[in-house]
């Protein structure tokens, strides 16, 4: 138990080794005009499809089970002449109100992606500054290869045995060290100062 106390211990003193985060990298700009666009996420109402096409599928089952009445009965002889167009128009009906939901949401996908893009474009001096005086942070290539390490790291993080004792996370006690030791400096008074690190992740 108290092994595994001080693996839990290790993985929480190298999360606290995070940089700070470009925050205007990750987050939104409250004050963007583009926020007082009203725009409702299209989706397609799969729901109400279903239950169209149930009650279209049950409609054509009672038609041909009670085919032979329909076809003998010259009074439902209206009915007969009817029934396929009636149902044309419904299947066209249901067809042509699903393929323009699946437009609308084909249409908000691509602009999602080119706002993306643009947005990305906007943002791009941020990775080409090693520090930012108007932002004061970090460099973020700094900040990505700390995450990606931090998750091969956390990856590799195993118990070896099951033997309940100390050389079960032998191993895994080397790894989180090893990347504690990258991204602290143990000669200075305060490896893990806080007020410079930013452990959200």
């Amino acid at each position: 138990m108290e092994k595994i106390q001080k693996v839990v211990e290790l993985i929480e003193t190298a999360n606290l080794t995070q940089p700070k985060i470009p925050t205007r990298a990750f987050l939104l700009d409250p004050t963007d005009p583009e926020w007082d666009d009203d725009m409702t996420l299209p989706v397609i109402e799969y729901e109400k499809f279903i239950y169209q096409a149930g009650a279209f599928g049950v409609n054509l089952f009672l038609y041909a089970y009670n085919y032979n009445v329909f076809t003998a009965n010259i009074r439902l002889r209206l009915l007969r002449y009817l029934f396929p167009v009636i149902n044309i128009a419904a299947f066209t009906k249901v067809y042509a109100d699903y393929k323009e939901q699946l437009t609308k949401v084909n249409l908000f996908d691509q602009y999602v992606y080119l706002r993306a893009q643009e947005l990305v474009a906007q943002n791009e001096y941020l990775l080409e500054h090693e520090g930012l005086l108007q932002i004061n942070y970090v460099d973020v290539k700094r900040f990505v290869w700390w995450y990606e390490d931090y998750k091969e790291t956390l990856g590799r993080v195993h118990r070896q045995a099951n033997d309940h004792e100390a050389s079960d996370f032998k191993d895994s006690e080397i790894i989180l060290q090893d990347f504690i030791k990258r991204y602290t400096n143990p000669k200075e008074n305060r490896p893990l100062n806080i007020a410079n690190r930013a452990a959200i992740f």
